[in-house]
């Protein structure tokens, strides 16, 4: 059963903790990973909300918490996908958000998945390839401002890998790409963006104001790590401005009930969901951005 051995694995990982040889455990799985990588055969496996996920044992815990119900804001993101829209996953790791959004797509639009991270990529255009999902182009490459190189921190978690500085990482000389630059030429409606590039989201976001210009509704899940935002310019502060100033109403993400609510004060680790419903500028500040209504979700049909 798809699952099983995530699960085995995370009371190896437990028992190792208590016993002291945590560090040796992520070394001897680090190895085991590059032989893996080098013959392309994730060992993990995990059914989550209808799709299939495979992962690295550096996957573990990534796929551990997405299989327990609300620890990822998934059932949010699937109710605000409506037909015929482009979505971007930057920062796409194995690709989880990707299937999710081809999947309810089917033919009817377009999911772009960023990643730049080698473990990632590899089980990423493995699971896209097992899900004969026609819908969906992988880039690898950073999402960010501007086509480029820049100086990638790979870690050995995989939920961490940044553009931005990070410790005990491995660094590498990528190539970098924009939203812009990806979409530039292609007809863009209605647009959905999903962020989780440990601090480097003011990069994303300067790198879609093209085409921002250009689309009417759009929708932008966000996720906020303060300290890493402090290191970047502006700050959270700075982020939430340039959002106000492209007309988004911004709220934060409760995942137990996977519903936006009103910015907590000071805005804590996690995830904020902004939503732009048109051209014209949003009447009045401080409202609650409210996902569509269950009514008017697409279904779940397979990607063509």
């Amino acid at each position: 059963m798809a699952g099983g051995r995530v699960r085995v694995l995370g009371s190896i990982a437990a028992a190792a903790r208590k016993a002291g040889a945590r560090g040796a455990a992520r070394r001897l799985a680090g190895l085991a990973d590059v032989v893996l990588l080098a013959v392309h055969r994730p060992p993990l496996a995990a059914d989550i909300d209808g799709v299939r996920v495979r992962g690295y044992l550096r996957h573990r815990s990534f796929l551990a918490e997405a299989m327990r119900p609300r620890e990822t804001y998934a059932e949010l993101f699937v109710r605000s996908i409506r037909p015929g829209m482009t979505v971007i996953d930057g920062g796409a790791h194995v690709g989880l958000y990707t299937l999710l959004a081809a999947h309810v797509l089917g033919s009817s639009g377009l999911v772009v998945a960023f990643e730049p991270d080698r473990y990632n990529l590899a089980a990423l255009e493995l699971n896209v390839a097992r899900a004969g999902a026609g819908n969906i182009l992988v880039v690898p490459k950073a999402i960010s401002d501007a086509p480029g190189t820049a100086t990638f921190y790979e870690t050995a978690s995989t939920i961490g890998s940044s553009l931005l500085e990070r410790p005990d990482s491995q660094r590498h000389t990528i190539e970098t790409t924009s939203i812009d630059a990806v979409l530039a030429g292609r007809e863009v409606t209605d647009l959905l963006v999903k962020l989780n590039v440990e601090g480097a989201e003011w990069l994303a976001l300067e790198g879609m104001r093209d085409t921002l210009a250009r689309v009417g509704p759009a929708t932008v899940f966000i996720e906020v790590n303060p300290p890493l935002l402090e290191a970047s310019e502006g700050g959270l502060t700075g982020l939430l401005a340039w959002l106000a100033a492209e007309r988004f109403e911004v709220s934060y993400i409760d995942l137990p009930t996977q519903t936006p609510v009103p910015l907590p004060q000071p805005v804590p680790k996690g995830h904020l969901l902004a939503v732009r419903t048109g051209r014209q500028p949003a009447s009045g500040t401080g409202s609650v951005a409210e996902p569509p209504a269950d009514g008017g979700v697409a279904r779940r049909d397979h990607a063509q």
